[in-house]
């Protein structure tokens, strides 16, 4: 039970536990003869049971005081989900809505308000899953680290529903997003669920760092794809294949190349992001063991629970009681 104590010292307090078998600790009666009673055994009993409750009061109180607490604890759960780091886009295009148009006079939402919105609903979807969260744009961000704490993981995600800024830089995102599963343990599936409306150029040399990273770790890679009219395709190839000018086709084939399991999804617009991530959702619903750490517990509650009840026996007692008729 790890039940561990703030004050010890208290419990000397549980040597008071000795008032209540006093004698004269019950209110006396003369007789003109002890000999003309008859014997009561109902009393007797009901005597004992009284100088009890007084026992377990002053313990429980006791008890309370020494401020009783559990140690924070993990424990093992076993569920249903995935292990997923969410890398999502934090850079200026993100500012826009599915029409290309910037916040704004008619632009309404725009994607990065959408794609928060709908990604703390799919947490909240899933409570057995780990969660963590990385942004890009120029530069990575190490936002949330992968754990249990699924509050935290909503308001990370809806922390990113304002404004972006700087250019999309996709290769050190997709690098510190991997790193969330060095040194953690394989219980089961790994998923990246990669949230953006553009790419970059990645290098070969990194590109094949990343290529083993994924291997070595097992992940998986899902990537949705915010397209707005002025995009290209992913399944088109462009009329110029240049990777400056169309980035996402060819970040596309390079997913495609890394020999993982992987999956596109072109969203244009709010049912469509809503349709991948459903999709995503149905997906990844293996068998998963996971540990949670369980916090600090306060249980002095019980000391003080058991504690009222005895005391408002004594004290229902103390109303019941007749006192005898004297001159």
């Amino acid at each position: 039970m790890n039940l561990e104590f703030a004050h010890p010292w208290a419990l000397l307090l549980g040597l008071l536990a000795i008032l209540p078998w006093r004698d004269g600790s019950q209110p006396a009666s003369g007789y003109s003869s002890i000999s003309m009673l008859p014997d009561d055994p109902v009393s007797a009993w009901l005597d004992r049971f009284l100088r009890g409750c007084g026992v377990v009061a002053v313990w429980s109180l006791t008890f309370a005081l020494a401020g009783p607490f559990q140690r924070e604890q993990w424990v093992d759960r076993v569920g249903s989900g995935a292990h997923v780091v969410l890398l999502i886009d934090h850079s200026s295009s993100m500012n826009e809505n599915f029409a290309g148009r910037y916040l704004g006079g008619a632009a309404g939402e725009s994607k990065a308000a959408v794609a928060s919105r709908l990604l703390t609903e799919f947490i909240e979807r899933r409570p057995a899953d780990l969660f963590g969260l990385v942004a890009f744009s120029a530069a990575p961000i190490h936002v949330l680290p992968l754990g249990a704490d699924h509050e935290a993981g909503e308001s990370a995600v809806h922390s990113l529903s304002n404004r972006g800024h700087g250019i999309t830089h996709i290769a050190p995102g997709l690098a510190m997003a991997l790193d969330y599963f060095d040194g953690q343990p394989v219980t089961g599936s790994r998923v990246i669920l990669l949230v953006s409306d553009g790419a970059a150029r990645i290098e070969p040399e990194v590109g094949a760092l990343l290529k083993q990273q994924f291997h070595d770790y097992a992940v998986s890679l899902y990537w949705i794809y915010l397209r707005n009219p002025r995009s290209g395709s992913l399944s088109e190839p462009p009329k110029n294949p240049n990777e400056s000018t169309s980035p996402e086709y060819f970040l596309h084939r390079y997913f495609q190349d890394l020999g993982i399991p992987y999956r596109a999804y072109e969203a244009t617009g709010h049912t469509a992001l809503e349709a991948a991530i459903a999709d995503v959702e149905m997906l990844e619903n293996k068998p998963l063991r996971y540990r949670e750490k369980l916090p600090r517990q306060d249980r002095s509650d019980w000391g003080y629970g058991i504690a009222l009840a005895c005391l408002s026996i004594l004290l229902l007692a103390q109303r019941l009681e007749v006192n005898p008729w004297r001159r």
